[in-house]
């Protein structure tokens, strides 16, 4: 791709055909690659402080395997830097984890490149729910695309299919493109997004992008602001947050800190699509923290109009990550239901526990005796992955139909924790006033939404070059 030069078109949607040479902040990945992939809310419901080794398994092999290359480009007089593999990930690493890097990397980039170029805002793992409009059959299908998000300049459906890898081959397009016809599954209007990374000499994506069941009046929902502020794109935020939260929950409290965000001046309201600000071009927070003074006391920021984000740095890693008060309680009313979903689920099927988190096991199934007790550790022994893959598979489509069966609940719940996180003080939220924090100051690169957070050590980016 090194005859892409012509610029991406400034407006969030789908561009003509063309190659674009696209810049890119590490902060707009390391989002992405937080908040794409399987849902695994029920285990971390469990065991909350299992979120921080989650984000680090996540987080650490982009610098692990991409470094940068500087090039010149022909519109300018300055060097760029592209992203390129490491000689290490393209000689000297195994290939069962080059191939494991390939599906990180490619769900990574289709989430930035859906949600940061095209605007679709956060998606859901297929396996986690069904978009609206799908067909039961949905959750019982095995093979289907691995993403998919409403859009909000027209509402439709984005059934978004990533494929990623040392190189980008046909025949993985190819089964991709199959991925992606999902036929009466989804008899709606809906666009399906074909995302290919490929990490050959340098990191570059295909996107290809097809409409199905066109000619639908899908309306203005897109456009109108209550229904930007509707349960279902705060159900997609929040899902989209949780390892967020649940890290957040889980520290200890002398750790929390709430830090001065400024408002911007449109979109106030919840959007699917709000785009990922850097602070340091920001002159809404550059303001509120001129005004704020040295304290920046929640008080103190609310009383400017300003947004008052709960941030820890994450144990273990180079990155601080925050949520706003009506994210934090939507997540939390999310995470409870999560919790009661498992517990259905598991007394419905026993023999799913092994495969279904949410909740330990209660003492009475401890018991040598219980039955129970000895399906566990039945499902402890050596299974064949085959056997092992079909009841996970099992547990996690019963999960879905729960979820589906209770959706209603689900969107009341979120919406209400919305509403009264928003009225709320951190000190009502959780039992503490934070101390206040601007990590820019202790060398931090910082980005944020109206409701989102993420700074990461500006040392930590300093890559080697390739």
């Amino acid at each position: 791709m090194e005859k892409a030069q012509q610029p991406w078109p400034t407006s969030s949607s789908i561009p003509p055909d063309g190659n674009y040479l696209v810049t890119t902040t590490w902060r707009a990945l390391l989002d992405a690659t937080t908040t794409v992939g399987r849902d695994i809310t029920p285990w971390l419901a469990s065991v909350p402080r299992l979120a921080r080794r989650e984000i680090m398994a996540r987080r650490y092999p982009l610098s692990a395997y991409l470094v940068r290359d500087s090039m010149q480009t022909d519109q300018e007089a300055q060097s760029r830097w592209k992203v390129v593999p490491s000689a290490v990930y393209s000689h000297g690493t195994e290939s069962s984890t080059r191939t494991a890097f390939g599906y990180h990397i490619g769900m990574t980039m289709a989430e930035w490149a859906c949600g940061t170029l095209m605007g679709l805002g956060p998606t859901t793992h297929a396996e986690s729910a069904a978009p609206p409009g799908a067909a039961p059959d949905w959750e019982k299908t095995s093979s289907l695309p691995d993403l998919f998000g409403t859009h909000p300049a027209d509402s439709e459906v984005w059934l978004v299919e990533a494929k990623g890898g040392r190189w980008l081959r046909t025949p993985s397009r190819v089964k991709g493109a199959k991925q992606l016809d999902v036929g009466a599954l989804l008899p709606v209007p809906h666009h399906k997004v074909l995302c290919g990374t490929s990490l050959e000499k340098r990191l570059f994506m295909m996107i290809d992008v097809e409409s199905a069941d066109d000619g639908g009046d899908t309306g203005e929902a897109g456009t109108d602001d209550q229904a930007q502020d509707s349960g279902e794109v705060l159900l997609e935020l929040a899902r989209a947050r949780m390892m967020t939260y649940f890290t957040l929950a889980s520290l200890p409290p002398a750790l929390l800190r709430v830090t001065p965000v400024g408002r911007p001046e449109a979109g106030q309201g919840l959007q699917r699509s709000d785009p990922l600000r850097l602070l340091e071009r920001d002159s809404a927070t550059d303001d509120l923290r001129r005004r704020v003074g040295g304290s920046a006391a929640e008080g103190a920021i609310r009383n400017q109009n300003g947004l008052d984000m709960l941030t820890s740095r994450i144990p273990g890693t180079d990155l601080v990550l925050g949520m706003s008060r009506r994210l934090y309680s939507a997540c939390r009313e999310l995470a409870g239901l999560e919790r009661r979903i498992a517990e259905e689920a598991r007394r419905m099927r026993p023999e799913y526990t092994p495969y279904i988190g949410g909740l330990p096991l209660p003492p009475d199934v401890r018991s040598l005796e219980s039955p129970l007790r000895r399906i566990t550790d039945e499902a402890d022994r050596q299974v064949s992955d085959t056997r092992y893959a079909q009841q996970a598979a099992e547990a996690r489509s019963l999960v879905q139909h729960l979820r589906t069966e209770q959706r209603s609940g689900y969107l009341t719940a979120v919406r209400r924790g919305f509403t009264e996180g928003s009225e709320r003080t951190w000190e009502q939220l959780i039992d503490l006033s934070p101390k206040p924090a601007i990590p820019a100051r202790d060398g931090y690169l910082e980005a944020a939404t109206t409701d989102t957070y993420l700074a990461v050590e500006e040392s930590a980016l300093d890559l080697e070059e390739g």
